[in-house]
């Protein structure tokens, strides 16, 4: 498995991975977006000319595209700059292989790279799937967010 950055060749194939992305979502979910807003807004960033500091990987072995993330700088409000994740996923056909990882360990070390403390990704509390991943390689549930319908 080869993790790298994205190339617009990618397109097609991140594009097929955008259902994956809305897999066990909270039902409140916002249905004027959804997962193909949400890959091209990956995918946008990473072609944008702004300030913000950003990369979008892919994990490929010999039959294409197999995942993707994206990773990028925000600063908080104590001027410390951290690392936010979003948007990964992993195709069903190498689930479970330790794709997920290798791509959050090449974000991992994009931030570390640019002097990061903290790197941050949030999951839908109904997603108990991407919960235990993410606790499985690290990560510490830190906030919790309540909603409510009106």
């Amino acid at each position: 498995m080869n993790i790298r950055p994205f190339e617009e060749r990618d397109r097609a194939a991140c594009e097929k991975l955008a259902p994956r992305l809305m897999e066990n979502v909270n039902p409140f979910h916002d249905e004027g977006t959804g997962p193909f807003d949400t890959v091209e807004w990956m995918l946008a960033a990473e072609e944008a000319t702004n300030q913000t500091p950003t990369a979008v990987y892919v994990a490929e072995d010999d039959q294409g595209v197999a995942g993707m993330v994206k990773v990028f700088m925000k600063g908080q409000m104590v001027g410390q700059k951290e690392a936010y994740v979003d948007g990964l996923a992993v195709d069903e056909r190498v689930a479970r292989e330790g794709v997920g990882t290798k791509l959050m360990e090449a974000c991992e070390d994009w931030a570390r790279g640019r002097g990061h403390k903290w790197i941050h990704i949030e999951t839908p509390a109904s997603n108990q799937t991407a919960r235990d991943f993410y606790a499985a390689i690290g990560y510490g549930e830190q906030v919790v967010k309540l909603s409510k319908e009106l």
